[in-house]
């Protein structure tokens, strides 16, 4: 292009300050002053034409809007890492709403008109959905909002992530908004939201699509998750089906063929053909390569029969182009970012490559000009410099043009290859018994462990995921460490790994769901999977293994946008409360207590029912899994830190139950009684078998007291034990870690040295002179056992007379080792073993 000349004097005509916010788009300024021309934008390339520091929004979707001939943008803002998560109010770099004009080249604020004047000398606040380090999910209740002593003028939604669940509908002209289990449009015209409130709606899904369906004169609703619903067989599923909105109601299509459940794709509207196109997904497990055809006029779903196409992929950009008549698709992900473009031809049923090279972004979404034949995408990224490794944000847009020129836009010589869908997460193999008998050189032999000492275990194939916060439980029956949890900051899916202790090799049982990745190692995810089984979250002690059913039972709580009420859950405990320092009540999610069975020889989760409301902490027992009402989120404050405890506070009714599997309910065996008080995740539980009792380490103003529940008396007791090491010190603070041996009669628990200290150590109380001591072990030096860092987990294998504790390499996200130690009590007060050594 020999357009230098007519850029330098076009620039020569600003000013400075104008000709410096230039610098470095050249080329797409001169584009902007083509366009104005009437010239020809360049066919078939991107061109970047803004980049934005601020002004990202994290997971929301661009659309035009034909009446108006500009782009438009509403949604959270992925912008502050210091927002405060109590708060539910932001400053924001722009208005909620802002347009893009090609012909301009930036994005506007679209103000109200009647406070264009006020507002565009200050920016109100917004009202934003619960957060976490600056993150939302998109399943937070968002509420259309009045003028109140908070917020200003007109009426606005809370800013929340909308996915691609957001059309034109042109008979209203008007955006159609169905965010946060509300169904709102924006008045293109007249600058307006306006709440539709239907009488009957969706469940609030997070991850779906709408589209316009012209023939019919309604909106068209398909795929996301994060809610629980009854699906084939009555089993609880995190989908819905096809749902369409007209006049100013939802209806349910009740149909025999829909595709499987997917999310962050785009369903599009071919209207020369009549039919709606659906292609990719992320459907939790595997990323899909099937295009599906939603007929406008019978109104039912068929799988297009295609031979090849485009990789699997989600988070890819699909628009509509009716001159050509094709579904144009480009980017996305799998298991690595893809910049590839490619052309859907209906009529044909075929895919065609086609040219240019798609701008990578975290986010990224894109609508189409047909007047200009050119498609807009905006791109999420991060900062320049920004090394964070968890709650990452992605603040920085990048604005892209590319305009549609059918004669040269077909790749040359493209040969279209069958594709299969892509695993998100390759399982761990199973183990080879054969090899295993043998074991791999440097593999250590449980028997020959030395005493009183951490020894690494070798493992016959790839480790598994460190699991952040998490615990473990033994199958007792099978002789393997379960290994489950993850989420904030580390592993995302919900797979449970398993560690053969006799052959010590990784086995990962089940399905492997996870969310989609724009979660980024966040936290509050909503409902259940596709599958129906849990998210994955911090597994702390929420698990045990049951040796009555074989299985692996969970108590897991799942959380819900607020005025959501699934008919399947209706009955189980619910909690809707809100820190004493609230600032919104109710809140904009709540959470149901549920109880949950992981088969080990299938890998299916299955919902058996309800839980107690707070209980949370479990433990194994010969009777079967038992468990407490730690209930430790009620015991922090709206900022998520520590509430004060004082002993003159009412005493809170600490009970424990037993889960009764013939009957799928949890049954109490205490009667309210003085029981451990200021309790918290750290709490650890044991079950002493000889004594047919379950130990509680963690109770009291520092949490060191130590408790016995007597399974014949039914009475709780504290044990007040001494301390050895220093007679008349405090006892050990409790670190959630501990583990019942019978033949030494010991608990071995990992402990701090004060309640307010990072040093952990490993203590023995001994039961037969009720007493603490310090064992004289040196610690692994992994991720688990540093300051404030809790991804550890233990567990006693009787069976092999050994302990065998869990930590992490590296970092959250690293591999996780092995270690095991044959504990051997100390004769006398001489014996190194009992030599307090403090990390």
């Amino acid at each position: 292009m020999q357009r230098q000349p007519e850029l330098d004097r076009m620039l020569g005509r600003l000013n400075l300050n104008t000709r410096l916010a230039l610098k470095g788009h050249w080329l797409a300024f001169l584009l902007l002053c083509a366009s104005a021309a009437g010239t020809e934008w360049p066919a078939n390339r991107w061109i970047e034409l803004r980049r934005d520091e601020r002004g990202a929004r994290r997971g929301s979707a661009v659309r035009y809007v034909p009446d108006v001939r500009a782009f438009f943008l509403w949604g959270f803002f992925d912008d502050d890492p210091d927002l405060p998560q109590e708060h539910p109010l932001m400053e924001v770099p722009e208005y909620d709403m802002v347009t893009f004009d090609p012909d301009v080249g930036r994005w506007t604020n679209h103000l109200p008109k009647e406070w264009q004047a006020d507002w565009s000398k200050r920016l109100p606040l917004a009202y934003i959905p619960r957060t976490y380090a600056a993150i939302t999910t998109g399943s937070e209740r968002t509420l259309l909002r009045g003028p109140t002593d908070e917020l200003e003028g007109a009426p606005r939604p809370d800013l929340n992530i909308v996915f691609d669940q957001v059309t034109y509908d042109p008979s209203r002209h008007a955006l159609v908004y169905f965010t946060g289990g509300l169904t709102a449009v924006y008045d293109v015209l007249h600058r307006r939201w306006a709440d539709l409130a239907p009488t009957h709606h969706p469940p609030p899904v997070a991850g779906g699509s709408l589209a316009y369906d012209a023939l019919n004169r309604q909106v068209v609703l398909f795929g996301g998750g994060h809610v629980a619903e009854r699906g084939p067989g009555g089993r609880v599923v995190g989908y819905t089906g096809t749902w369409v909105f007209r006049g100013n109601e939802w209806r349910r299509l009740n149909l025999k063929v829909e595709p499987s459940p997917r999310m962050n794709t785009r369903l599009v509207c071919d209207t020369r053909n009549q039919v709606m196109v659906l292609f990719g997904v992320d459907n939790q497990h595997e990323y899909l390569v099937d295009t599906w055809l939603f007929d406008l006029k019978t109104e039912t779903w068929r799988r297009a029969n295609v031979r090849g196409g485009p990789a699997p992929r989600a988070g890819h950009f699909t628009v509509y182009d009716p001159e050509t008549g094709w579904m144009i698709v480009g980017g996305g992900y799998n298991r690595h970012d893809l910049t590839d473009m490619w052309a859907y031809d209906v009529a044909h049923e075929e895919w065609r490559k086609l040219v240019g090279e798609v701008p990578r972004g975290f986010y990224t979404s894109a609508d189409y000009a047909p007047d200009k034949k050119l498609i807009l995408l905006v791109a999420n990224t991060r900062k320049r410099g920004d090394t964070m490794t968890c709650n990452v944000l992605y603040p920085v847009r990048t604005t892209y043009a590319f305009r549609v020129e059918k004669e040269t836009i077909l790749a040359p010589e493209s040969t279209v290859q069958a594709q299969g869908p892509v695993l998100k997460y390759t399982p761990r193999e199973s183990f080879n018994e054969t090899k295993a008998a043998g074991k791999q050189p440097g593999t250590p032999k449980l028997s020959q462990l030395p005493v009183n000492q951490w020894t690494e275990l070798g493992s016959l194939n790839e480790s598994t995921p460190l699991r952040t916060w998490g615990s473990a439980t033994l199958d007792t029956d099978r002789s393997r460490i379960l290994y489950w949890g993850g989420g904030h900051c580390g592993y995302e899916a919900n797979d449970v790994d398993a560690f053969d202790v006799a052959s010590q090799a990784w086995q990962s049982l089940g399905v492997a769901e996870s969310p989609e990745r724009l979660w980024d190692h966040g936290v509050r995810l909503a409902g259940v999977t596709f599958e129906g089984a849990p998210w994955t979250e911090h597994g702390r002690r929420i698990y045990a293994y049951d040796p009555v059913s074989r299985k692996l039972i969970m108590v897991h709580t799942i959380r819900f946008t607020t005025g959501y009420n699934p008919p399947a859950l209706a009955g189980f405990s619910a909690d809707r409360s809100v820190a004493p320092d609230a600032l919104l009540n109710p809140s904009s999610s709540y959470t149901r207590y549920t109880t949950w069975s992981f088969d080990l020889a299938t890998g299916r989760w299955e919902l058996l029912g309800a839980a107690p409301l707070g209980l949370d902490t479990l433990v194994t027992t010969r009777h079967g899994v038992m468990a407490v009402n730690v209930h430790w989120p009620s015991r922090l404050n709206d900022a998520g830190y520590l509430l004060p405890y004082r002993r003159s506070q009412p005493p809170r009714d600490t009970a424990i139950y037993l889960f009764d599997t013939s009957q799928s309910r949890w049954t109490r065996l205490d009667a309210p009684q003085p029981s451990p008080q200021n309790l918290y995740e750290m709490t650890s539980l044991a079950y002493d078998s000889k004594r047919d009792r379950v130990i509680l380490h963690g109770g009291g103003e520092s949490r060191d007291e130590l408790w016995a529940f007597e399974l014949t008396t039914r009475r709780w007791r504290n044990l007040r034990p001494k301390v050895l090491d220093a007679p008349g010190a405090a006892p050990p603070v409790c670190a959630r870690e501990a583990a019942y041996l019978p033949n030494q009669e010991v608990v071995l628990a990992f402990g701090r040295v004060g309640i307010n200290s990072p040093r952990l150590a490993l203590y023995v109380y001994r039961v037969s002179d009720n007493s603490w001591t310090q064992l004289n072990v040196q610690m692994p030096h992994r991720v688990g056992l540093d300051e404030n860092i809790e991804n550890r987990a233990m567990v006693y294998d009787m069976r092999h007379d050994v302990v065998l504790l869990v930590l992490g390499e590296g970092s959250d996200t690293g591999k996780s080792a092995v270690y095991g130690l044959r504990y051997q009590p100390a004769r006398n007060r001489e014996d190194p073993a009992a030599t307090p050594v403090l990390r």
